[in-house]
């Protein structure tokens, strides 16, 4: 019953290492994502929302200045990214609270569909329409079927390519020209290894 048993376990082992610069924006997002998808992102966008910085601070006119050189703008666009996340993150819910608010028909769409999902989720595991028996994975696909007509009856496919737009264009604008320089210092002076000050 004893027998000898010869396993080879040679090979090198690769220590992780930490990962700096874009790969770090590109790892925490991939996190991000994988928090979403487990149904995380209301307590999620409450806790970037709690790191609001002033906005006096933030609209301040006598810290917009140009860039000196291209590897300072691109120092002060991660910083300010960084830094004012959860102002930019109110940008972009005030303009797409205001696309709902101008546009009361994808308002009524947005609206019909929470209340068609709600209902459909609430209802029956089979559903019987004539003759026909539908599975709650075939009432899920009808309903995704109704609610995307009806969101693009009423023009969501424009409010949100206007909404990102104008997200990335204000977020772009403000990380570019508001002076990183005078911004308190970050806690970590390693942060941003890549990219060499001028």
């Amino acid at each position: 019953m004893s027998e000898n048993i010869n396993i080879d376990l040679s090979g090198e082992m690769n220590p992780t290492t930490e990962k700096k610069g874009f790969q770090k924006y590109v790892s925490e997002v991939e996190l991000l994502l994988q928090h979403v998808r487990n149904g995380a992102a209301p307590a999620l966008v409450l806790g970037v929302l709690s790191n609001r910085r002033p906005w006096t601070q933030f609209v301040a006119t006598e810290h917009f200045k140009p860039p000196a050189s291209i590897p300072r703008l691109s120092r002060r666009f991660y910083r300010n990214i960084e830094y004012f996340q959860a102002n930019y993150l109110m940008v972009f819910l005030g303009l797409f609270a205001y696309c709902l608010i101008t546009s009361p028909l994808l308002l009524i769409a947005i609206v019909a569909s929470f209340f068609g999902y709600r209902k459909l989720t609430s209802g029956p595991n089979t559903w019987k329409v004539g003759s026909w028996e539908l599975t709650k994975t075939q009432q899920y696909a009808v309903y995704a079927g109704a609610s995307m007509t009806l969101c693009w009856l009423a023009g969501a496919g424009a409010v949100l390519f206007w909404v990102l737009g104008a997200t990335v264009t204000v977020v772009a604008m403000h990380a570019s020209f508001f002076d990183a320089e005078t911004l308190p210092p970050s806690d970590s002076l390693e942060q941003f290894p890549m990219i060499e000050q001028v």
